[in-house]
This record gives C-alpha cells, sequence and structure tokens, in this order.
C-alpha cells in the first residue's frame, strides 16, 4: 500500500525531475541520486528518531539521499559558518529560531517561500514558528521539531506537603512553592533557572503584563512597572523565601529536579525521558496563568537552505522536509521524543502512547522569547540574564537595576 510519505516524495521527485531539466547536475539519472547534506545538532535523546526518520527517508524513494551529520551545538555554531564562507557548507541545517535574522542578513539562507506552494500547507504548521522564520517579508526556513514550554510538577512532593496540583495560577505556584520549601530536607518548591535554558523569567513576566521588549518589537519595556513587579514578586521569594537557589544554569534546574529535589520546573518535552528513567512520579501542566496573561515560551528548530544550493538540491532538500512535515512522520517523532507534533491535523488519540507528547500537544499559548531580533543574543546574555542575576544575589532591587537595563536594551534596538 502506498503511504501519503511515499505520495509526498513522489510528487515532489516529480519536481526534482523538472529543476534537473534545466541544471547541469544531474538529480536521480545516470549519475545515481542527489546527495543533500543536513547538519544538526540532535545530540540528546531525540537524536535516534531524528536518524531513524532520515533513514526513512533515503529508503522511500530512490531520487535523494541525506547525508546527515549531527555534532554538538557549541560545534556547529563554531563551524557552520566558516563552513558557508568556504563554500563547504551544507544544504540545509537545523538551527534555533532565534539565529534567523544574522545569518539571513549575512547572506548564507535563501528563502523558502515557495515550499509552501506545494504539498504541505504552512496553516498546519506552528505559527510561532513560521512568524520567527519570516524575515524582511520573507520565509527563511521550514519548521523542524517545535514545542512549548509546560510546567512538570512532582506529585509526591505535593502530596507530601498537602498541596493539591497542578497549580494553574502564578499565585497558586507562588503558593505551592512556599509551602512545598524545606530547607531542613533540602526541598526547593520550584528551580528557577537564569540561563542556558528556555527564558522562565521571560514567563514570569508577561504572566503578569510586562515582559522584556513590546509586542512589535521596536522598544524595551524590561523597565516598566509590570515587569518591574514581576522580577520583585520572584526574586523576593527566592531570597527571603527560599523557594528556588539563585543563579541555576538550565542543567542545575534539570538536575536538581529530576533527583526529587524540587517539586516545580518549567522546560520542554526532552527532559521528560530522563525524569521518567529516574522513576519520579510527575505531572505534565500548562504553564500556570498570571493576571494579565496564560503563556509559555516557544521553542522552534528550524531547517535552512543554503544560498548556493541550485535548483536540484532546492528540491531534493524540499522533498525531504516534505517529508519529515508528513502526518506520518510527525506522528513518529511525536511518539519517539516526547515533542508535539508539527502539524496540527495529527490526532491526539494517535499520542496515547507517550503522554508526554500528548501533553505538549494540548498546549496552544507560546510565544517566542526575543524572536525575530537582530540583538537577541545580546539582549539576553548581556542585559536581562546579568541583571536577573544581580537582583537576585541581592546586588540591587528590581527597582534600581531595571530601568538602566531597559535603557541598555532600547540602544540594542536602534535601528
Amino acid at each position: 500500500m502506498r503511504t501519503r510519505n511515499s505520495i509526498v516524495v513522489g510528487g515532489l521527485a516529480a519536481a526534482l525531475a523538472l529543476a534537473a531539466c534545466g541544471s547541469d547536475t544531474d538529480a536521480g539519472g545516470g549519475d545515481g541520486p542527489l546527495t543533500i547534506t543536513f547538519w544538526n545538532s540532535y545530540t540528546a535523546s531525540d537524536r535516534p528518531a531524528v536518524e531513524a526518520l532520515v533513514e526513512q527517508f533515503n529508503d522511500s524513494q530512490e531520487d535523494v539521499v541525506v547525508e546527515m551529520t549531527i555534532q554538538p551545538n557549541d560545534v556547529l555554531s563554531d563551524t557552520l559558518l566558516p563552513a558557508y564562507q568556504a563554500g563547504q557548507g551544507p544544504t540545509i541545517v537545523a538551527l534555533d529560531a532565534s539565529l534567523v535574522p544574522s545569518y539571513v542578513d549575512m547572506g548564507v539562507f535563501q528563502p523558502v517561500d515557495d515550499f509552501y506552494e506545494g504539498d504541505v500547507d504552512a496553516a498546519l504548521l506552528p505559527e510561532a514558528s513560521l512568524t520567527a522564520t519570516t524575515y524582511e517579508d520573507q520565509q527563511w526556513g521550514i519548521p523542524f521539531g517545535a514545542t512549548p514550554t509546560m510546567l512538570y510538577w512532582n506529585k509526591e512532593l505535593f502530596a507530601a506537603a498537602g498541596v493539591e496540583g497542578p497549580p494553574t495560577t502564578m499565585d497558586e505556584m507562588a503558593d505551592a512553592a512556599v509551602a512545598i520549601t524545606d530547607p531542613a530536607a533540602g526541598v526547593y518548591g520550584i528551580a528557577i533557572p537564569d540561563r542556558e535554558a528556555p527564558s522562565v523569567w521571560a514567563q514570569l513576566l508577561w504572566a503578569d503584563g510586562g515582559g522584556v521588549v513590546s509586542e512589535d518589537r521596536t522598544q524595551s519595556v524590561f523597565g516598566s512597572e509590570e515587569s518591574i513587579a514581576a522580577v520583585t514578586r520572584w526574586s523576593d521569594l527566592m531570597i527571603d523565601g527560599g523557594i528556588s537557589p539563585v543563579g541555576l544554569n538550565g542543567v542545575d534546574a534539570d538536575t536538581l529536579f529530576g533527583a526529587g529535589d524540587a517539586a516545580m520546573l518549567i522546560n520542554g518535552p526532552w527532559v521528560s525521558a530522563g525524569f521518567t528513567e529516574a522513576g519520579l512520579d510527575y505531572g505534565i501542566a500548562p504553564v500556570p496563568a498570571g493576571s494579565a496573561t496564560q503563556s509559555a515560551v516557544a521553542i522552534s528548530t528550524n531547517v535552512h537552505l543554503n544560498a548556493d544550493a541550485d535548483d536540484d538540491e532546492r528540491a531534493g532538500a524540499y522533498a525531504f522536509m516534505a517529508f519529515w512535515n508528513s502526518p506520518e512522520s510527525q506522528t513518529y517523532w511525536a511518539l519517539n521524543t516526547g515533542y508535539p507534533p508539527n502539524r496540527s491535523d495529527v490526532d491526539p488519540a494517535t499520542l496515547a502512547e507517550n503522554p508526554t507528547a500528548q501533553a505538549f500537544a494540548a498546549e496552544t499559548g507560546s510565544r517566542f522569547y526575543l524572536g525575530g531580533l537582530m540583538a537577541a543574543a545580546q539582549i539576553d546574555s548581556d542585559v536581562v540574564v546579568p541583571t536577573i542575576q544581580r537582583i537576585t544575589a541581592g546586588e540591587g532591587t528590581a527597582a534600581e537595576l531595571m530601568p538602566p537595563a531597559s535603557d541598555q536594551i532600547d540602544e540594542l534596538l536602534a535601528p
């Protein structure tokens, strides 16, 4: 029986053949199949699923072979631009959405708007991913792995403290964190990292009407009354209430929760396998709502096409990405990684074997942190993170430190 995957690949193979008619490169002709190279940094528990789906694509047709290189994120970051500059970069690369503007400005990618004229309907893919990879009115990426963050909560610690869970509001989350924190037992109510993790602080700010930059990304709101109030609230709970250790990075926070020493953690689906293996009795719930909104951080890895890719290579890349974003492939991806499927038309009932994927697929209220900003990395690492660190270390209050930090952000946002 022909699956939808084989139909998708077959249709795009035809496009590949047409492209070959106008090019010197043979695509699936007498010289064999076209090879496209693919770099990514899926080195963790999701690696086997990526490898399996690439193998399935290669076995499903005879026109295109994906040759994949997986390397740690720091290695990928260090080698990608030099490789492109030397004319040896990959045909396609999977990168975090925050990197799109800088790479587009460096001229190493080409637009992929015409991908959505084929068999994949953009309306079925994560809107946040498409928004984050739109730059100067063109689409520069195709969703590969997209997910919101969610709240992990330790059912045993909640029960031991007599607290019902999960919390559904920020007030309930704060109250639960205070009630569960037990310094004598080395138990914290929540683990709040300040770096090297999806930004928990952004979510705490958004919930009560604050943030880092405005919705139109033109000015800072980090020094607003709402932002200062949110940081004051949670930093006071950390300093005076001891609800979370100060100065955690992402790995520290994951480890604390995984060891059963923190009752709550906000993160993505990739940590769930480790928690399950550790024997934790945990639940997954939406990030609690604040007084203004309920919103999680959206995380998206997207595939980008080499600016030097010719028509054949572009058609081959599109064939692979159509296969990747087919219902069958996305169901496999979700069941084997815990990520939600990229496609909104995948029936949640088909994800019952993986409760993590089912839970994350149900979360819809997410947004990108600093998405689409050329200065995103500088704003976060040079301003937001050190300011939060100084406040939680007691080196100054939010009211003292956030307004000047906000001015720094405005300088970085200036055209």
